[in-house]
């Protein structure tokens, strides 16, 4: 029985142009996290605390790339331990990892050198090459000698791996019967040199950051012109786009393997924007670790000149422009409060009916913090900030609202607002959480704090209200839906 085929790569077509306008695609986010990132990593030039980020970032890219391509596992443990102290043998200790441990070793330094070598490529500020792609390819594989192939009678042989130039023969994995056809050999050099003339013309054309390396990454997938190391290397190139417009990398951890796989699916299918908006994501997961730097180095003492240095550059930004940041990101964070509000306050007559057959005391309602109440919930806000890996700055501004739910037991969902990281930098988070409330046998009132979420929604001073409220839609229904979800679970 002959095996079905998908065509991945389109023979009629080749690689194609965005299918929509790519401003449909674009996440409004994105371009804030960037301007204020530039102005944290000017704060903190050549401070330890940037160096120290920026090489754990590189280390973290380097290991997940190829634990997404199963090149090796490698538990978390061990993973946390090579990203804080570096690639060194002796912390992979026995069972910590699949593979001889020198040969991960090797890679995972590859796969570094690789990403430091993207870097340089940008600060020569070259176009992007075939080229540049080989050299790319043949860096991330160069401690990698062989790959599996199969044989005519469809047995997985080990073959020597080409580096650094195209495949010379077909590489179509089967997957559960299904063949997936990509680019043929004979047609990868003139897609190749399709591809990079197109990302040239979207670079002339403005292309959104985050699509592009989206678009790019898809359609690099599609032609899958090596051997083996193709995802290694889209991984890269897309890496490459969103350093370029002074973004972070693109860490793909194992974690997000899923929706990394989905994503690349619906692109396949012509829906480019869930690849997008996994990528958005990834920057502002980035984004929230960034904001501890500055507050790191407070909390380590940083010399004398080096305070008064970055004081200085804080200062050069008027006071003026810096309040009308603050107020107009409070005033959007008013506006989202209310907003949560409202449709909180719709779902409470049926949320009401529940608890009332629970409990003939039972009640729901809505509540809104004041001036005189915004300081509730500081520690659960500190420890799920804790949690959510962010620097939480209730300093500038603080706000909450709550769903409180009340039968046998009490139980309120929280949407804590504040700020993130510091200074101030016109960016707010909202970081919601479940706290249940229970009496223990003493008639002592006793508190557990679940997460909800593993991402607080950020929200910028340079949006507009409208992007904000059609972004915070769709992130408030997933939380009410897992918060709920939840709470069904404690009944």
């Amino acid at each position: 029985m002959n095996a079905k085929t998908q065509h991945i790569w389109q023979p009629e077509s080749g690689i194609t142009d965005f299918e929509l306008p790519w401003q449909e695609h674009a996440a409004s986010e994105i371009e804030s996290i960037r301007k204020i990132w530039a102005e944290q990593q000017e704060r903190l030039k050549g401070t330890s605390q940037l160096a120290q980020f920026t090489e754990r970032l590189s280390r973290e890219w380097a290991i997940e790339t190829g634990i997404i391509e199963n090149l090796y596992q490698i538990d978390r443990g061990v993973t946390q331990t090579l990203i804080e102290r570096g690639f060194q043998a002796e912390f992979l200790t026995h069972g910590s990892t699949n593979k001889p441990t020198s040969y991960v070793i090797n890679l995972l330094r590859d796969q570094q050198d690789a990403l430091d070598g993207v870097f340089s490529f940008i600060k020569q500020q070259r176009p992007l090459s075939t080229s540049f792609i080989k050299e790319l390819h043949a860096a991330l594989v160069r401690s990698q000698d062989h790959t599996e192939a199969q044989d005519p009678s469809g047995k997985m042989i080990e073959i020597p791996l080409i580096k650094g130039d195209w495949k010379m023969q077909p590489n179509y994995p089967t997957k559960n019967g299904v063949v997936f056809m990509y680019c043929p050999p004979e047609q990868v050099a003139s897609e190749m040199d399709r591809l990079a003339a197109m990302h040239q013309a979207h670079v002339e054309a403005g292309v959104a950051p985050e699509v592009e390396a989206a678009w790019l990454h898809h359609r690099f997938s599609q032609i899958h012109p090596f051997q083996d190391g193709n995802g290694r290397v889209c991984r890269a190139l897309a890496s490459m786009v969103l350093v370029r417009a002074g973004l972070f990398p693109l860490v793909v951890t194992r974690d997000d393997k899923n929706k990394y796989l989905d994503a690349l699916e619906a692109a396949d299918q012509g829906n480019l924007k869930p690849l997008v908006d996994l990528f958005a994501a990834l920057q502002r997961a980035q984004f929230r670790k960034a904001t501890a730097l500055s507050e790191n180095i407070l909390t380590a003492g940083a010399g004398l000149a080096s305070a008064m240095q970055n004081l200085a550059k804080v200062a050069a930004k008027t006071k003026e422009a810096r309040q009308l940041e603050e107020k107009k990101v409070f005033e959007y964070s008013a506006a989202l409060e209310q907003d949560l509000i409202n449709h909180l306050e719709s779902l409470r007559p049926e949320l009401q009916q529940v608890m009332l057959s629970l409990d003939a005391r039972g009640a729901v309602f809505v509540r809104r913090s004041t001036e005189a109440t915004s300081h509730y919930y500081w520690g659960q806000i500190i420890e799920n900030a804790r949690v959510l890996g962010y620097f939480a700055d209730t300093s500038n501004y603080r706000s909450w609202v709550t769903l409180n739910m009340t039968w046998n037991r009490r139980a309120r969902l929280v949407f804590a607002f504040h700020g993130i990281g510091r200074p101030f930098s016109g960016s707010l988070i909202c970081a919601p959480f479940l706290e249940f409330r229970d009496l223990d046998g003493d008639d002592q009132a006793h508190s557990t704090v679940m997460p909800v979420t593993d991402e607080g929604f950020i929200f910028f001073y340079n949006e507009t209200l409208e992007q904000l409220k059609h972004r915070f839609s769709s992130w408030r229904e997933k939380v009410i839906t897992v918060a709920l979800k939840q709470f069904g679970e404690s009944l």
